[in-house]
């Protein structure tokens, strides 16, 4: 089943998700969305998958937009102990984490944003709201981890998820825009290497969009590399 509880509440349009990676699954899926009677279908494609990709053009999908995932060893090197800054976020802070998000994601476009069909105010509120859900919701996040200033405001978050037994990902970090380039996304990452070795992960994971050229910097200074890009469509479907 494509149908996405949660976007279709968000947007209120029945909208799906899938991943598609070669011409066979794109008819499928369109198919299965026209059963389903969807409005919209969200896909992601490989970025190498170049036959996949020229068949969902072909049937009406649009581009919105690329994600870079990147990987180190959680061993690899000698890893710091985390900063005493950053501490493991409870319940009574998820307001605060929710605002830290509200901030840092202003403006930020991702596929939603860049579809002119989705209602853009609908669209801030995705970031805010998973990374409150990240604190209160258990299962959202495994680990959510906050960095406070001298005063204790919680400046900064990062929010952890297992992957499989050896591999955990850093699903959503933010940085309040009045204390960015002070070294707290530094701190931050640190902090999540740390807890995923506490954790007997070997593979920590970190992705992101193609133009935020800064988070990219960030974590490939620190040791992780890009392993694969991954395209997002999105396709209208048809009434019949």
């Amino acid at each position: 089943m494509l149908f996405s509880p949660l976007d279709s509440q968000r947007f209120s349009r029945r909208i799906g998700k899938t991943n598609i990676s070669d011409a066979q699954e794109a008819d499928t899926a369109l198919a299965a969305a026209e059963a389903e009677k969807l409005e919209l279908l969200i896909a992601r494609c490989p970025a190498d998958a170049v036959r996949a990709l020229h068949a969902m053009e072909e049937r009406g999908f649009r581009l919105m937009d690329t994600l870079v995932y990147l990987r180190r060893s959680v061993d690899a090197g000698n890893l710091d102990d985390p900063p005493r800054s950053v501490r493991q976020a409870s319940v009574a802070d998820a307001a605060a984490v929710e605002g830290v998000a509200r901030g840092a994601f202003r403006g930020y476009v991702g596929h939603y944003h860049s579809d002119a069909r989705l209602d853009g105010h609908a669209a801030d509120q995705i970031y805010p709201d998973w990374a409150r859900r990240a604190v209160e919701e258990p299962g959202v996040a495994d680990s959510v981890l906050v960095y406070e200033d001298e005063a204790s405001r919680i400046c900064g978050f990062a929010a952890m998820r297992r992957l499989d037994d050896a591999r955990c990902d850093g699903m959503l970090f933010a940085v309040d825009p009045g204390f960015q380039k002070r070294g707290i996304f530094g701190a931050l990452l640190r902090a999540s290497l740390a807890w995923a070795a506490a954790n007997g992960y070997a593979q920590m994971e970190y992705s992101t969009h193609l133009r935020n050229a800064g988070a990219l910097r960030g974590v490939a200074g620190h040791g992780f590399y890009i392993y694969k890009a991954v395209h997002t469509f999105h396709c209208w479907i048809k009434a019949q």
